[in-house]
């Protein structure tokens, strides 16, 4: 599975889609990459940025992150 960030990234698959004589209806390469890639992505997220908008990397090496002159979180 392919990450896109953006719909031009993924304009090579969308292509290819869309000249595959199997592209009539979403075939399951094309029905698993555009239902899981944003699942997959979101799941990753939810897990380095908490919903309260914490970061985990933030929050777990606080020290070496942090600048010493600015206030504290």
């Amino acid at each position: 599975m392919a990450y896109f960030a953006n719909g031009s990234e993924g304009s090579c698959f969308d292509q290819q889609c869309s000249i595959c004589k199997y592209g009539e209806k979403s075939c399951p390469i094309a029905a698993v990459q555009g239902i899981y890639n944003y699942n997959a992505v979101a799941a990753f997220t939810r897990n380095l940025v908490q919903d309260d908008g914490t970061c985990t990397m933030f929050k777990t090496f606080k020290k070496d992150f942090e600048i010493a002159d600015k206030p504290t979180i």
